[in-house]
């Protein structure tokens, strides 16, 4: 027996199938919109930048022609049709999205981390993870009292912001923003772009530079200039060993410390083994009892948080209280090695009394030492 089956006339079919036939690629909606001709030219000149899209579908960060003059007349750049096509693939993997998201999605309060196709060791190296952006309305760490612009943070530079959202293609929507993300890159260049010269100072002395810039998964707690100098350190009157304790109070390996994951008293282990404890209030994010000033700034290897001051164990919890915290890898040698592996922190404490200007080191070797540090 042979079944023939008559589709349904009525309006209602009758748009969806329209919908469905007429449903645009999203070189197609590039193609369309004015504000997209010069993403138009790439990505004709490289179709298959856009192959993630055509074939798995997700969301499309795509940069106005505003964006990429921007880009064209920083890197010195005059003809657009030279821009070679590895650079091209590797931008365009950096705005495409692997989940179909539209603009609620990504202003949620708090903030979304989302992947991206960044893949390559050198935007990515993340134990095989792609690279993220950071999407927020609440600010770069997603903790402001009332939602503004809605913004997406990628490397070290100012955000982008998203002028035209949910234009849907048939796989997926695409999201206007009037800048090109930044590429995250490793550490100490991303220390040098953000002007945080006494950190890069620091890493230099320290013989750190290569440690935090191949390490995976790093995250860097990083002082402004200003900071060090409020807080009267110089590096340059520390011994070496004092600097790499400084430096690894500042670190954390083995979890990537995006804002999203942060919970309010949630501790994270330090390199140095003392932990850090995360707060949230009054619409800011704080490390201990240190302000983040512009958080989720993405690196090769990990993320960095531009902090107001510079972290002291004296605000970590006390050396007599017994703290969960995560597990971290190994750290860089020095003369003192904290267990960095332990998952639990207890000791008794022992107090004396230390008047001396270099309080911020003098407490560090204390806690570490399980010895309770008296400021006078």
């Amino acid at each position: 027996m042979v079944y023939f089956w008559k589709p349904s006339t009525s309006p209602l079919s009758l748009l969806l199938l329209s919908s469905c036939v007429t449903a645009a690629s999203v070189q197609d909606v590039i193609s369309q919109r004015s504000e997209l001709s010069m993403l138009n030219t790439l990505v004709n000149r490289f179709p298959n930048t856009l192959n993630q899209l055509n074939q798995g579908g997700g969301t499309l960060l795509a940069p106005s022609n505003t964006a990429i003059s921007k880009l064209l007349l920083s890197a010195g750049i005059q003809d657009i049709t030279t821009v070679p096509e590895s650079t091209v693939q590797d931008l365009m993997s950096y705005h495409i999205l692997n989940l179909t998201l539209q603009s609620a999605d990504l202003r949620k309060k708090g903030g979304v981390t989302v992947d991206t196709t960044l893949l390559k060791d050198q935007y990515a190296n993340l134990g095989g993870r792609p690279n993220v952006i950071f999407s927020s309305a609440f600010g770069s760490v997603g903790e402001a009292p009332t939602a503004t612009a809605l913004n997406i943070y990628s490397g070290v530079g100012d955000p982008a912001n998203v002028t035209t959202t949910d234009i849907g293609f048939d796989r997926g929507f695409v999201h206007v923003i009037d800048s090109v993300l930044n590429l995250p890159i490793p550490c100490t260049q991303t220390a040098k772009a953000a002007s945080l010269s006494t950190l890069l100072n620091a890493l230099m002395v320290a013989n750190l530079t290569s440690f935090v810039d191949t390490t995976p998964k790093f995250t860097c707690f990083a002082p402004t200039d200003a900071a060090f100098q409020e807080a009267g350190i110089n590096i340059s009157a520390l011994t070496n060993d004092q600097v790499v304790d400084a430096l690894k109070y500042h670190s954390i390996v083995g979890d990537v410390g995006y804002s999203t994951a942060f919970e309010d008293g949630q501790q994270y282990q330090t390199l140095l083994g003392v932990p850090v404890t995360i707060t949230k209030r009054d619409g800011s994010l704080f490390i201990n009892d240190v302000a983040v000033l512009q958080g989720n700034v993405m690196m090769s290897n990990g993320v960095a948080h531009v902090l107001s001051g510079v972290l002291s164990p004296v605000t970590a919890p006390k050396a007599t209280q017994t703290v969960v915290v995560k597990t971290t890898p190994g750290s860089p040698s020095a003369s003192s090695k904290p267990d960095a592996q332990s998952a639990q922190t207890t000791s008794s404490a022992t107090s004396i009394a230390i008047p001396n200007m270099k309080i911020f080191f003098a407490i560090m070797i204390g806690l570490v030492s399980g010895i309770t540090i008296l400021i006078l």
